[in-house]
């Protein structure tokens, strides 16, 4: 009787260790995670992630090398809007292009300078790419990104520091890294705006 006592004690003890599993308490990442989504819905929803999945890295080489290229696009673009501008006597506009094209090369040369002084840091994870399928609690909409109810949101994406710092958010993969220039140090003050996009923008 003792022995089956011992056993029964065990076996409780074990199935108590699986409920804790079960019920554990969200990570930093997934804490992070709820939050950025909460503040996204429309009222006072909360939600809980109940899968993730991490599915890339992207170190700091590589994304001065995107945002590079992304302002040396930008600064051939704006130099045939420029081009065209002037050819049809819009000066205004044609002046407008000229000082975007200036802004964009001194943007191109302070991201050089500090590429450069980043030394083997540019070789380290700037952030990583995660799928996230997150539960809904009251249900709700989510404004400006989700334009559904439902429950389950499913496919969110996110681009998250190491240290767990939400650089974007969306349901789309291919729009994911539209703002992680905001990883590079000082980047927000090097592009001075307020958007948090600094992609090619089509004009007119």
């Amino acid at each position: 009787m003792k022995r089956i006592g011992i056993i029964i004690l065990a076996t409780a003890a074990i199935v108590s260790s699986c409920s804790l599993l079960e019920k554990k308490s969200p990570s930093k990442l997934e804490k992070a995670i709820e939050k950025e989504i909460t503040e996204s819905l429309d009222g006072h929803q909360k939600c809980s992630v109940i899968e993730l999945e991490k599915l890339d890295s992207t170190i700091f080489i590589t994304e001065f090398d995107r945002r590079i290229k992304v302002f040396e696009t930008r600064i051939e673009q704006n130099k045939k809007f420029h081009d065209d501008y002037y050819r049809r006597g819009l000066k205004k506009n044609a002046a407008i292009k000229y000082d975007e094209i200036y802004r964009d090369y001194e943007i191109l040369d302070t991201l050089r300078t500090i590429k450069e002084r980043m030394g083997d840091s540019l070789y380290m994870v700037a952030y990583y790419d995660y799928r996230v399928r997150a539960e809904v609690k009251t249900g709700g909409i989510i404004r400006r990104i989700i334009r559904r109810k439902s429950q389950i949101l499913d496919d969110l994406y996110f681009a998250i520091t190491p240290d767990n710092e939400i650089l974007s958010m969306s349901t789309d993969p291919r729009t994911l890294h539209y703002a992680t220039g905001f990883v590079i140090p000082g980047y927000s003050e090097i592009i001075k705006s307020e958007s948090d996009s600094t992609e090619v923008i089509q004009d007119e």
